[in-house]
């Protein structure tokens, strides 16, 4: 008996993936590396990486990223979410990049999971009537302390101003960004 089976409608495909991303946020709010190997989103990067690249790439985890930063940006969504499967092995210099460097994945996936939490620490993702100068304050305050607690050879540097010029971000910021000092460090944790 053959048993007919109904490919996934591009409805189902982007529901799947809008809970993968959704988990995989969870897991960077809570401080883990990735996804749980028993959970069942985790199928994903073994059996259909390039399921992930689509949607990391079609479904606007990166909207509004240059372009000449947005393969970058992609590849910090997939090794967010399918971190042992984007590992540096050599063949991809966007993989094996150092944290500060915009043309890694390491920058974005530091950048997204810092923007994740800020914004919840902000108060972003609960339901309110509007958004207030405060909340815009805090995730201000925050996103730069997190990237560099995250990426330490980014203290002291011009990063924040480059990612937002090249992110399009849609409001001046409540703080100015914090000009370049001494004692940067010149390490590159990834």
């Amino acid at each position: 008996m053959c048993a007919l089976v109904r490919a996934p409608s591009l409805k189902t495909r982007r529901a799947a993936f809008a809970a993968l991303v959704i988990t995989a946020a969870a897991a960077l709010i809570l401080g883990a590396r990735g996804p749980d190997e028993d959970d069942p989103m985790y199928k994903h990067c073994e059996d259909d990486l390039g399921y992930v690249f689509e949607g990391c790439q079609k479904w606007e985890v990166c909207p509004d990223v240059d372009e000449e930063f947005a393969d970058a940006c992609v590849a910090g969504c997939v090794r967010a979410i399918c971190p042992k499967q984007a590992e540096c092995t050599g063949l991809d210099p966007m993989f094996c990049a150092p944290c500060d460097d915009m043309q890694g994945a390491a920058f974005w996936r530091n950048a997204d999971a810092a923007s994740i939490r800020c914004g919840h620490k902000a108060g972003f993702f609960v339901l309110v009537e509007e958004t207030t100068e405060a909340m815009y304050r805090a995730f201000d305050e925050c996103f730069p302390a997190d990237v560099e607690q995250h990426c330490p050879a980014l203290a002291g540097t011009e990063w924040l101003a480059r990612h937002d010029a090249v992110t399009h971000f849609p409001r001046k910021r409540t703080i100015a960004a914090r000009a370049p000092g001494a004692g940067a460090q010149s390490s590159s944790p990834r």
